[in-house]
């Protein structure tokens, strides 16, 4: 099943019109606190009042997401203390479902859809399921089962567009960390770069007669081999972009309600992923424009941009344009491979315009204070932020 909001569900609720899948689903959001079953109590009077409901879940999701996402994390470390006790299996796996939902979404039926934990290690899961750690600095090769070459490593870079033999799809998934990039050259010689906290789940050979799809989660930037024959489509977060040839960015992190494409050169589609038929129509985005997917209300955005601003991360390059603090945090934690506790609530609304590359984490944060006074500690890993004295 696709990932979703729980809010989609909670409106087919009010509607009367749920699946039986999705029936479960709610079962165990409604259940799981009694602040959801509040929520859907004020839901259910907005509705007979003849009011917006869609209108209501909007206000709260943008003052609540970052609040539950930090609740829901903190959960999944108490749960991971608590594994360690001898629980009945079938509990520990409702438990997991119970914190999934309490997060507001429902998992991917893929692998490249799964958080990538902020740890130190690149991983590539082969089509076995076997789990390789990718060292950055590293020359090699790496072999399938027969000992045939399944892709070359030059450093910071995989390349398959050597590998020939496979004549039925098997997927490999690239997972990169917070703190690090890597870049992929697929079988059909299209590059793709991943951003620090991404994953990418792709064919070790793109099979003729068939669509090229990769699955992303997180963030990557495409620059397409041009093949008329075979589109190539890229999946991430409810949204399928369809190209031909083209270069394009784009942005689809788990807790992030859009999904953003930023498009270069050349001309993509775009569809809901749940429309199987490409034929049908689709929104077209142009050079230089931005489009972004509201996974919430399943609608599409447009706007003229500089692209630089949204690429420029290949190159090692943190852009900031009129971004929110509160959406600094999640780029300084993915980028530095930190975590960042803010005790300073009125700086998330403040918003900066800025540009770094080689600068270090202090550095970033001490010329923040120099427009916006706040006082900050690190301790290894870890910065926490104080109003200032």
């Amino acid at each position: 099943m696709k990932t979703m909001d729980i809010a989609p569900i909670i409106v087919k609720k009010l509607k009367d019109k749920l699946t039986d899948e999705e029936r479960f689903y709610f079962d165990a959001w409604i259940n799981d606190s009694e602040e959801n079953r509040s929520l859907f109590r004020r839901l259910q009077a907005v509705k007979k009042r003849g009011g917006n409901v869609s209108e209501v879940l909007e206000l709260d999701i943008e003052a609540d997401w970052h609040r539950i996402v930090a609740r829901s994390q903190l959960q999944k470390r108490k749960t991971q203390l608590r594994s360690f006790q001898r629980f009945p299996l079938k509990y520990a796996a409702l438990l997991v479902v119970g914190l999934a939902l309490g997060l507001g979404y429902l998992k991917y039926g893929d692998d490249t859809d799964s958080p990538v934990a902020p740890t130190d290690a690149i991983t590539l899961q082969l089509g076995n399921g076997e789990v390789k750690v990718i060292a950055p600095n590293e020359i090699k090769s790496i072999t399938n089962k027969k000992g045939s070459v399944l892709v070359k490593q030059v450093e910071e870079q995989l390349d398959y567009s050597i590998h020939r033999e496979d004549t039925e799809l098997s997927y490999n998934t690239l997972k990169v960390p917070y703190g690090k990039r890597f870049t992929l050259i697929l079988s059909d010689s299209t590059v793709v770069h991943l951003n620090a906290g991404s994953s990418l789940k792709y064919p070790v050979k793109f099979i003729p007669g068939q669509n090229r799809q990769v699955f992303l989660s997180g963030e990557g930037y495409f620059n397409v081999y041009k093949d008329k024959r075979h589109p190539f489509v890229v999946s991430a977060g409810g949204m399928d972009v369809q190209v031909l040839g083209t270069q394009f960015n784009i942005s689809s992190y788990k807790l992030d309600r859009k999904v953003s494409t930023v498009l270069v050169e050349g001309s993509v589609m775009l569809y809901p992923a749940q429309k199987g038929d490409k034929n049908g129509e689709g929104t077209l985005l142009q050079p230089g424009y931005k489009a972004d997917w509201d996974k919430f209300y399943e609608q599409i955005e447009f706007e003229k941009v500089d692209t630089h601003t949204y690429t420029d991360w290949v190159k090692g390059v943190l852009v900031l344009k009129r971004t929110s603090f509160k959406q600094i945090i999640e780029k300084l934690q993915r980028h530095y491979n930190v975590t960042i506790e803010n005790r300073y609530e009125k700086l998330n609304g403040q918003v900066f315009t800025a540009t770094f590359d080689v600068e270090t984490i202090d550095d970033v944060l001490n010329s923040f204070t120099l427009e916006t006074p706040f006082e900050y500690q690190i301790t290894d890993n870890h910065i926490i932020i104080f109003p200032p004295k």
